[in-house]
C-alpha cells in the first residue's frame, strides 16, 4: 500500500510541476516529462499488468490536464512502458547510468511516436522546428532528475516493520 501512495503522491507532484512550475522556469519552453520517468520506474519495477495499467493511467491524466488530442500520451507512455520492460528483460539495467540513458532514450522514442501519429491524423506544420529547439533540453533535463526520482519511489518500496508483520 505504501509503494501505491508513494506512487500516486509522485504522480501527482509530477502534473502539478508539468502544468505549472514548470512554465515558469528559464528552460527556453521545455519542459521535461516527469510522467515519463515514472512511466520508465514502472516498465523497470511493474513487472505486471498493474504496471502496464499505471502506464496508460499517467498518460490519460497527462492527455485531461494538457488539453491534447486524447489518447495521444496514453498511448505513448504504454508504448514506453513495453519497451522499457522488454529492455530490462534483455539488458542489465540497474546502476544509475543505465537508467539515466534509458529515460533520455525513452524521451527520444515518445517524441518520435507522438510526431508519428500528429502527421498521421494532424497537420505538423512548424512542428520540427519546435521539436529540435525543445527535445535535447526536455530529454537532458528528465534524464538528470531522474536518480532523484527514481530515489524517492525506491524509498517507497521499502516496507516499514509494521507491514511486513501484516
Amino acid at each position: 500500500m505504501r509503494t501505491f501512495l508513494t506512487f500516486v503522491a509522485a504522480a501527482g507532484g509530477a502534473l502539478l510541476l508539468q502544468t505549472t512550475v514548470w512554465h515558469w522556469l528559464p528552460l527556453g519552453g521545455a519542459i521535461p516529462d516527469l510522467l515519463l520517468v515514472l512511466c520508465v520506474y514502472l516498465g523497470l519495477h511493474q513487472h505486471s499488468v498493474g504496471g502496464a495499467l499505471g502506464a496508460f493511467f499517467l498518460g490519460y491524466a497527462q492527455d485531461s490536464f494538457s488539453g491534447g488530442a486524447l489518447g495521444l500520451n496514453a498511448f505513448a507512455l504504454s508504448l514506453i512502458f513495453m519497451v522499457v520492460y522488454l529492455t530490462s528483460r534483455r539488458l542489465w539495467v540497474d546502476n544509475a547510468i543505465s537508467k539515466v540513458v534509458l529515460v533520455f532514450l525513452a524521451v527520444l522514442i515518445k517524441t518520435a511516436a507522438i510526431i508519428i501519429l500528429l502527421s498521421i491524423f494532424l497537420s505538423t506544420d512548424g512542428l520540427w522546428s519546435t521539436v529540435v529547439r525543445h527535445l535535447p533540453v526536455e530529454a537532458a533535463v528528465a534524464a538528470v532528475l531522474s536518480p532523484a526520482i527514481f530515489s524517492l519511489l525506491a524509498y517507497g518500496r521499502q516496507t516499514s516493520p509494521a507491514e511486513d508483520e501484516t
